[in-house]
């Protein structure tokens, strides 16, 4: 399936799927093969990432899922791929804090 324009952007504002929830930004979790699209990666550099600690992610039960809202921060950080940046990512979205 061909990505549409925008739609990855859309995916990153969290309105895919018609969801307007803007009080609770971790409501939507998608997938890695989504998370892949909307960082334009493969799955394998993804899988790097995450492993590696730089990338945030949470795990539930066997599935690794990905918060559009904590990839928006990760890009705007400059998208750092050093061990543990996935902790301070998380924190600065937490704390409100611009990169």
């Amino acid at each position: 399936m061909k990505d549409l324009p925008g739609e990855s952007a859309r995916m990153l504002a969290g309105s895919a799927g018609g969801n307007t929830n803007t009080t609770n930004d971790t409501s939507l979790l998608i997938d890695g093969l989504a998370a892949s699209r909307i960082l334009s990666i493969s799955q394998r550099k993804l899988g790097q990432l995450v492993a590696a600690g730089a990338i945030p992610s949470r795990k539930i039960g066997a599935l690794r899922r990905f918060s559009p809202a904590e990839l928006k921060v990760w890009i705007e950080c400059g998208c750092p791929t050093a061990p543990g940046s996935a902790m301070r990512v998380r924190a600065a979205r937490e704390a409100g804090v611009q990169p």
